[in-house]
């Protein structure tokens, strides 16, 4: 399903979608880092307020950030009681997170972003839980990494099409 979709937008909602759906959580969220500024931030915010979409995480901040620093899964079922929980997007959002199973997204070593299940329905996160979203993360990053080379593809194409476009017309002028 996830390998279906080129368009990152789109994939990235898919993702949120079935990230809650594969282990049985209340919502999920999704961060992607800025390679550049090192933070973390939503592309896709699902039901988020804007203000709460704008919230950026530097790696190492917050759950997410610690994820993203260590670039390994977590699993905290009493997130308040976390010294790394970080209760600034609750407090934006009025959400009342509970529980987190945080996952890396990297492909081949390099970090992609980090995504999130909040709240188990049933129950605490297990081991089992862990060890499937971990799985899910991986194949999201590769379809992540996989869009964003479909969109440069295109744009490619695009400067391409243009170039070849000026030069044909070039042609057609100097040809006598």
């Amino acid at each position: 399903m996830l390998s279906s979709k080129l368009e990152l937008s789109e994939l990235l909602t898919e993702i949120m979608r079935m990230s809650s759906r594969v282990v049985g959580a209340e919502t999920a969220s999704l961060f992607l880092l800025d390679e550049e500024k090192q933070e973390l931030y939503f592309h896709v915010a699902l039901g988020l307020d804007p203000e709460v979409a704008k919230i950026r995480l530097k790696v190492g901040q917050g759950i997410a950030g610690s994820v993203a620093a260590d670039q390994k899964p977590l699993v905290i079922n009493d997130a308040r009681s976390d010294p790394r929980w970080t209760p600034v997007i609750d407090k934006k959002s009025g959400f009342q997170t509970r529980s987190i199973l945080a996952a890396p997204m990297t492909i081949k070593g390099r970090l992609v972003g980090v995504v999130e299940v909040i709240n188990r329905l049933e129950g605490p996160f297990t081991e089992k839980e862990l060890r499937v979203f971990e799985a899910f993360a991986s194949q999201a990053a590769i379809a992540i990494d996989n869009a964003r080379l479909f969109a440069s593809l295109r744009e490619e194409k695009a400067t391409l099409d243009a170039v070849y476009s000026q030069m044909r017309d070039a042609a057609v002028l100097t040809d006598a």
